[in-house]
C-alpha cells in the first residue's frame, strides 16, 4: 500500500545496529503495559526473522489480558546467568529507576539503544530516539522495522497493532495523528480482521475485574466543580476481589469516564512501601507535576511513584497541586 511518511533518519542509526548485533537484550519499564509488551512481542518477531540471539527480559511478564498475541511466551521474568548481550534495546526507560532492579545495563550491555514516545527521557544511552509526536511505541518501531527492511509478518502487525491501539485508547488521545492512521492501517491490511485484539484488551474482563472496578468507582472523589475527579486502589481490594495487579492495565480507563472531568488522578498502593499516580488530563499540562516527584510521561498522560509514605500522605501532597492546575 502507498505509504506517504518517509522513514524517519534518527531510527536509521538503531536499525543499523541491530542488524550488526547478534545477541540482542529487549526490555521495557517496570509495570509493563500494553504497549511495551506489544513492542516486545514485535522485536521478537523481527529478530528471529532475521536470524538474531534475542532475550525478552520483564520480571513482570505478560499480563493476562495481553496473552492472546503469539509470542508472549517467550518473555522472561529472570536474565540468565552471567548474560552479555550486543545491545540492548531499552523501551520507554525514562530513568534508570524505571528499569528492573537486578539489571545493569553497563554490565551485560556493550551497547545500550534507548527508544521512546515520552518527553523528559534521561536514560544514559548510546542511541537515543525520543519523539513524542508518536502515539505509541509501537508506532516507532514499525519505522525501525522499516529502516531494517524487515518483513512485517501477521505475528509481528498483530503485537504492533496492539501496542498502538492499548497506548491511545483506541486511537482516543490527543498524540494520535494521520501517521498513527496511515501506519494502523498497513497493520490492517496484513491482519483482516482486528476485533478479537480490541475484544480482548477493551472487553475482556473476568467477574472478579468488575467487582474490583466497582470498588475503585466507591472511591471516586471530584474537587473544582467535577473539574478534577480522583480514584484509589489498594492492595487489600485487590486481594478481596482475587485481581493479580498486572491485570488492572485497563482500570484506569474504565474508571476515567466522568463527564465534565478535565484531569484524573490515580492512586495505587498495592505495593508495601509504594505509591504510584498515574495522572491523565483532557487539555491540561500535569506532567510538570509527575517530573516534580520524580516522575514524568505527556503533558496529558504522566506518571510517578512515592516510597515510604501512606496512600493518604500522597494523596495530601498531591491534591493541592493539582487544584492549583485551576487557579
Amino acid at each position: 500500500m502507498d505509504f506517504c511518511y518517509q522513514i524517519p533518519s534518527e531510527c536509521q542509526n538503531i536499525a543499523q545496529v541491530l542488524l550488526h548485533s547478534d545477541n540482542i537484550l529487549v526490555v521495557p519499564h517496570i509495570n509493563i503495559d500494553g504497549d511495551d509488551l506489544g513492542s516486545m512481542v514485535a522485536c521478537a518477531q523481527v529478530l528471529k526473522s532475521l536470524r538474531k540471539n534475542y532475550y525478552l527480559y520483564s520480571p513482570d511478564g505478560a499480563p493476562e489480558i495481553f496473552r492472546f498475541m503469539k509470542g508472549t511466551t517467550e518473555i522472561h521474568t529472570e536474565l540468565p546467568n552471567q548474560a552479555q548481550f550486543d545491545v540492548a534495546l531499552v523501551l520507554e526507560c525514562p530513568q534508570q529507576s524505571r528499569l528492573p532492579q537486578d539489571l545493569n545495563l553497563r554490565q551485560v550491555c556493550q551497547k545500550i539503544i534507548n527508544l521512546d514516545h515520552h518527553p523528559m527521557n534521561k536514560l544514559e544511552a548510546d542511541y537515543n530516539w525520543i519523539d513524542p509526536s508518536f502515539a505509541a511505541l509501537g508506532e516507532m518501531l514499525y519505522f525501525v522495522f522499516k529502516a531494517m527492511d524487515a518483513e512485517i509478518n501477521r505475528d509481528c502487525a498483530e503485537a504492533l497493532y496492539t501496542s498502538i491501539v492499548s497506548d491511545s485508547g483506541s486511537f482516543r488521545f490527543s498524540k494520535v495523528s494521520s501517521r498513527t492512521h496511515q501506519v494502523a492501517a498497513h497493520l490492517l491490511s496484513i491482519l483482516g480482521d482486528i476485533s478479537y485484539i480490541h475484544n480482548n484488551i477493551f472487553s475482556g474482563f473476568t467477574l472478579n475485574d468488575l467487582k474490583l472496578q466497582a470498588m475503585c468507582m466507591q472511591t471516586l472523589q471530584t474537587y473544582a466543580n467535577g473539574k478534577l475527579v480522583t480514584a484509589s486502589l489498594t492492595e487489600e481490594m485487590l486481594k478481596a476481589c482475587g485481581v493479580d495487579e498486572n491485570n488492572t492495565q485497563m482500570l484506569l480507563g474504565r474508571l476515567n469516564v466522568l463527564r465534565g472531568s478535565e484531569i484524573f488522578a490515580f492512586f495505587k498502593a498495592v505495593v508495601p512501601g509504594e505509591v504510584r499516580v498515574s495522572l491523565r488530563s483532557t487539555g491540561r499540562k500535569i506532567n510538570d507535576i509527575a517530573a516534580k516527584h520524580e516522575g514524568g510521561g505527556h503533558d496529558q498522560a504522566a506518571a510517578c511513584r512515592f516510597h515510604d509514605k501512606t496512600l493518604e500522605e500522597v494523596y495530601n501532597i498531591l491534591l493541592p497541586e493539582l487544584l492549583a492546575k485551576f487557579d
